[in-house]
């Protein structure tokens, strides 16, 4: 398998060539404008269907679970150009930026590089990558333009999702080609968005089949470091996509869609070095680049029964400065829902994965074996029922999983909801989870992490800490359990409020193995390996909140309100894992249709965060507290014609989100202004 390649110069005047004639080729064709949901009424915001909850369709009320959905006019208004910045508007979800391309996004905690506590899905479709257990989220996603909503699911999904489904599921739904059709043309600029120039074009063919085309490219500046100096972490990327939909009788329908994307990114690293001054600052560049092709097949029995089928292909190839690997995917899965009589319902599946990867020694990490293929078996079943019409909902459900990692697992969940009042719903549930490990921590021969300066603890020679692989490692659990509520206080205010308790065990800890002598008979180094063994555990809780206040017809005020207090310590009681592991943060943004076609959004943020939130095997995780601010105003002319102009980080030059507890390089993000124009035709 060949190594990712750099985007050309000449590839870059192609994409753009591309894009023109797309829009010069194409015919043009009104579209209306995606529906303003500051136009909704509360009543039915809450009808919005949701699926990632339990794998059938129902409305956002009637869940029983931590569901928190973002619209496509969320997205929108919210200025936002990247999926990460997005997220941002949910209660629970952590998202820092790292670098100019890189971030870290999790669920109720473990932030870092690579959060591996959270499943993230696009269409169902995993991105979760097992090479190192986490989500490439610089590369991987589609277009803002292309999503119909993402559903948030805060706290276990193994039950349905299986394993890495910890602390949550995200799934970016994007739209049918029926609500597209027409073209697209967007074109945005500005001092740190250099350039994100995307075209989509979505037709029939026939009666019954629709098809959608887009391409993208971005190239985005680079951010700057505490002293205020360009950190040349620029990055460019070019990616595009298709879907098809096809209806060809009233029971079935079939979807096929792919997409494949190139980016060219650079990365700053803090590496060792043996000799004084032990530590070097390095500018890696990054070359990725992958792709996707997804079939589903699915068949409506009736309004409460359906089957589906669903497989895909990914391809990913990655190469930096930590590692160098490509990794195919094949998966496939079925899934089987009807109704049992007139108050119960079954939904149930089986599934197929293989993964195959081969990984390069690079001038740090070194894997044993190189190239390894692993399979997934796994069958889940849920049972839904009404013990009592309209009030009380049990619903019960277990995935049983076989990976080669670390065997059979079990991921069972109880859930109940009540409905005292057709505007309010109670929720409780129970469930367990579990993460196994990745290539990346079982295999592992050597991944060299830092240098310790000579001292007289290191009877004064440099010592290399390096990290070694555990091939005993077995699964991370978490046994949570959650109260929820939500409902319509008034016309014109929702709440929706949960509060959980996470109890872990089996966490992953590194602990310092044998000391040795390197590099006899001189220069000398000690080697200081540090392994991993599963012998952490404690505690999660907080409460999250979310509000959804219309104070007049024009106005729309959305707030999502979090707080998580961490208890974590090894097994042996000799350290902790967190110190002072509590953070909250808060997101309030107030929407103003100022006229028909003129809306102004007013978003402010505030993260208040330990200065060191973990200690983990490889170093430490910094993130900071900071307020922030972002303003944009949008303007439609015609009805397919929309100007905006967005700012974003306006409360101070500059400010640090997170520093990466390996290589770790602090990179601060700036106050960034872009205009941009949407075109659709």
């Amino acid at each position: 398998m060949g190594k990712a390649k750099t985007v050309t110069p000449r590839q870059t005047r192609v994409i753009k060539g591309l894009i023109v004639l797309a829009c010069l080729g194409i015919g043009a064709r009104a579209e209306a404008v995606e529906t303003d949901l500051t136009q909704l009424s509360i009543e039915d915001l809450m009808q919005v269907k949701v699926v990632s909850a339990t794998k059938v369709e129902q409305t956002l009320q009637d869940t029983a679970a931590a569901v928190f959905v973002i619209t496509a006019e969320d997205i929108r208004r919210s200025g936002a150009t990247v999926i990460p910045e997005v997220l941002r508007l949910a209660p629970g979800v952590e998202v820092a930026r790292i670098d100019a391309s890189r971030w870290s996004v999790t669920i109720r905690g473990f932030a870092g590089t690579y959060s591996n506590k959270l499943l993230v899905l696009v269409d169902g479709r995993s991105i979760y990558t097992p090479l190192f257990s986490g989500v490439n989220w610089e590369v991987e996603g589609p277009p803002l333009d292309e999503i119909e909503q993402i559903e948030i699911v805060r706290g276990p999904g193994g039950s349905l999702w299986g394993a890495n489904a910890v602390n949550g599921v995200i799934n970016i739904i994007t739209k049918h080609t029926k609500d597209t059709q027409g073209g697209m043309v967007t074109l945005t600029a500005g001092n740190k968005e250099r350039a994100i120039a995307s075209v989509r074009y979505a037709d029939q063919l026939g009666e019954q089949a629709r098809y959608r085309l887009y391409g993208q490219f971005a190239e985005r500046d680079s951010l700057v470091t505490p002293a205020g100096r360009d950190a040349q972490d620029n990055w460019r990327q070019g990616k595009g996509g298709f879907r098809l939909d096809w209806n060809p009788a009233a029971m079935d329908s079939f979807t096929v869609q792919g997409e494949f994307y190139n980016a060219d990114l650079k990365q700053n690293f803090t590496v060792f070095n043996l000799a004084a001054p032990y530590s070097t600052h390095l500018l890696s560049p990054v070359e990725a680049s992958g792709g996707s092709v997804q079939a589903r097949w699915q068949r409506q029995y009736s309004a409460q029964s359906k089957m589906e089928l669903q497989a895909y292909y990914h391809y990913e190839s990655h190469q930096d400065y930590l590692y160098d690997a490509t990794l195919d995917t094949v998966n496939l899965d079925f899934q089987h829902n009807f109704p049992l009589g007139d108050r119960q319902e079954i939904v149930w599946g089986l599934g197929y994965r293989r993964n195959q990867d081969e990984f390069t020694d690079t001038v740090i990490t070194a894997i044993n074996p190189r190239s390894v293929a692993t399979e997934l078996f796994s069958a889940f079943v849920q049972d839904q029922v009404d013990l009592i019409t309209d009030r009380f909902r049990l619903i019960a459900g277990a995935k049983l999983e076989h990976n080669d990692f670390t065997g059979w697992e079990w991921q069972p969940s109880l859930r109940a909801l009540w409905t005292p009042h057709p505007n309010h719903r109670l929720w409780a549930a129970a469930s367990r989870a579990v993460r196994t490990p990745s290539r990346g921590e079982r295999d592992v021969m050597r991944l060299n992490l830092t240098t310790v300066s000579p001292s007289a603890l290191t009877g004064n020679l440099p010592g290399l800490l390096y990290f070694a692989g555990s091939p005993d490692l077995g699964s991370e659990e978490l046994t949570a359990y959650e109260i929820g509520y939500r409902g319509q206080l008034t016309e014109r205010f929702s709440l929706d409020a949960t509060v959980f308790y996470h109890d872990y065990a089996q966490l992953l800890i590194g602990n310092l193995g044998t000391v040795a002598v390197a590099g006899t008979p001189w220069p000398s180094y000690l080697l200081l390996p540090v392994t991993l063994t599963n012998a952490g555990s404690g505690v999660k809780s907080g409460f999250e909140l979310a509000a959804d206040w219309r104070p007049a017809e024009r106005w729309r005020w959305r707030l999502a309100y979090s707080y998580l207090d961490s208890e974590l310590k090894r097994d042996d009681d000799s350290s902790p894992i967190y110190t002072d592991g509590d953070r909250q943060q808060i997101s309030l943004l107030a929407s103003w249709n100022a006229r028909d076609n003129v809306d102004v959004d007013v978003w402010w943020r505030y993260v208040a965060a330990n200065e060191i939130s973990l200690v983990s095997y490889s170093g430490r995780i910094e993130s900071s507290s900071y307020p922030e601010l972002g303003v944009r105003l949008g303007w439609r002319p015609r009805k397919d014609v929309e100007l905006s102009v967005v700012g974003n980080n306006l409360l101070g030059a500059h400010h640090l989100e997170f520093v990466s507890e390996a290589f770790a390089f602090p990179v601060e993000v700036e106050r960034s202004v872009y205009g941009q124009v949407k075109w659709k035709f």
